[in-house]
């Protein structure tokens, strides 16, 4: 199952550079979706002004390399929780996007 969020009020932060995400059999491969398009992973800060909270998201989404300034805002469209259920029989957590662009642009990488 997948979670839509909504994030009007959150502003993210770009905490990291968007890094390939490792296939899940060939982890010297990048993962792809079933079309062949590649996924990323890209860490940012989820910022709730008016709660005065910050928490470190790892956000997936699929299409070419998001081109992410550190330290710099980013647009999130379509973020959704979509949670899973590990080996080890523990919940893990999983962020994906339709797209994460840098605020005020108007490319972006598509849904993973």
């Amino acid at each position: 199952m997948r979670l839509l969020i909504n994030t009007d009020g959150v502003q993210f932060r770009v905490a990291g550079p968007a890094k390939a995400k490792a296939d899940y059999k060939d982890k010297d491969k990048q993962a792809t979706t079933r079309d062949g398009v590649p996924i990323w992973t890209v860490r940012l800060d989820a910022i709730e002004p008016e709660r005065e909270a910050r928490e470190t998201i790892w956000v997936e989404v699929a299409g070419d390399q998001p081109r992410l300034t550190f330290d710099g805002y980013a647009v999130v469209h379509g973020l959704v929780f979509a949670p899973w259920v590990g080996r080890d029989g523990k919940i893990k957590r999983a962020f994906r996007a339709e797209s994460v662009a840098p605020s005020g642009s108007s490319k972006s990488a598509q849904a993973a």
